[in-house]
């Protein structure tokens, strides 16, 4: 094998231990997302494709995650952002 196909697949194999790496992070950042509104307990459908883009997500550098649903977003809050995403 050649020094240069050697260099090659060891760079190729950072990157591949890298990308697991993060996945498996996104992974766990995943499964701690919570599965109900904060605010009125209403179940977030992961599968409907229509409503994802409408609730709102808050993720804190100490940690917690909260999920709030399209009627329980604060109206100063959907005035701000509402009008970009829609």
């Amino acid at each position: 094998m050649s020094l240069a196909r050697k260099i090659k697949r060891k760079q190729e194999q950072k990157v591949k231990k890298q990308m697991r790496k993060k996945s498996k992070e996104i992974e766990q950042k995943l499964s701690t997302m919570p599965k109900s509104c904060d605010e009125c307990d209403t179940p977030f459908d992961r599968d409907d494709t229509a409503s994802l883009s409408k609730w709102r997500i808050a993720v804190y550098e100490d940690g917690p995650v909260h999920l709030v649903c399209p009627d329980c977003i604060p109206d100063d809050i959907e005035a701000q952002t509402g009008e970009g995403l829609r």
